[in-house]
């Protein structure tokens, strides 16, 4: 069982299936954002989709069995790490797709997906919605818990924020045995999280070191005093 990475949403006017183009992106990048704030919060939560871990919604204006289902398109056999849905909408719905205006209904759609296909006893509707709820109402001040640790009567935690810019922004904040926070520390902001990878915690100073697959130059650990 694989935790969400992400979640994708797209459009199309024509039957989904194997041959047809293939569905469009939105331009409307506040849609993108948000629904990736969603499957971060999903993430950690724990929810998982299955064997996948990308999932991609097709809003189309053709015909679709019971409005939501599994894309007729079928797997890729060579990116089984996405899975396709189709949801059926109506031509004036379509036509707000590129507006502001029509991101809470996309995600009510996109909570009607998860609801319907990825529904457990452990993933249930309420962690579904409140999942949503945070990533809509808190935006950029959304906080995701990337990473802890806990050695010398500390506990550190690792948060990700996912700003407007499509830019993590992460948040370091260090705690004592009586969840006393002891440190609190912006950290810079990164399109990719190859800076953040374990952390080494002690009673005095907490180090995150760089992910051991960094690409080109690996960057310097990050150290903080703790007071």
């Amino acid at each position: 069982m694989k935790l969400i990475k992400d979640i994708r949403i797209y459009r199309s006017q024509t039957e989904n299936i194997a041959g047809s183009s293939m569905p469009q992106q939105f331009s409307n990048y506040a849609l993108h954002i948000t629904a990736h704030r969603i499957a971060m919060k999903l993430r950690e939560n724990g929810f998982s989709l299955g064997d996948f871990d990308h999932l991609y919604i097709n809003l189309t204006t053709y015909p679709v069995a019971d409005q939501l289902a599994p894309s007729k398109r079928g797997s890729d056999p060579f990116h089984k790490w996405y899975r396709e849905y189709d949801a059926e909408i109506s031509p004036q719905f379509y036509d707000t797709l590129e507006t502001p205006q029509c991101i809470r209904p996309v995600t009510e759609i996109l909570e009607q997906v998860l609801q319907k296909f990825f529904c457990t006893s452990q993933y249930d509707p309420e962690l579904i919605r409140a999942c949503i709820s945070d990533a809509l109402t808190q935006g950029t001040q959304m906080l995701m818990k990337y990473k802890e640790k806990q050695a010398s009567g500390r506990k550190a935690i690792l948060y990700l924020r996912y700003l407007d810019n499509g830019r993590y922004f992460p948040l370091l904040r260090v705690y004592d045995a009586d969840d006393t926070l002891l440190l609190e520390q912006d950290l810079p902001e990164t399109n990719h999280l190859d800076a953040y990878g374990t952390i080494r915690l002690s009673a005095k100073r907490v180090t995150i070191q760089p992910k051991k697959s960094a690409c080109a130059q690996t960057p310097e650990p990050l150290t903080f005093f703790i007071p």
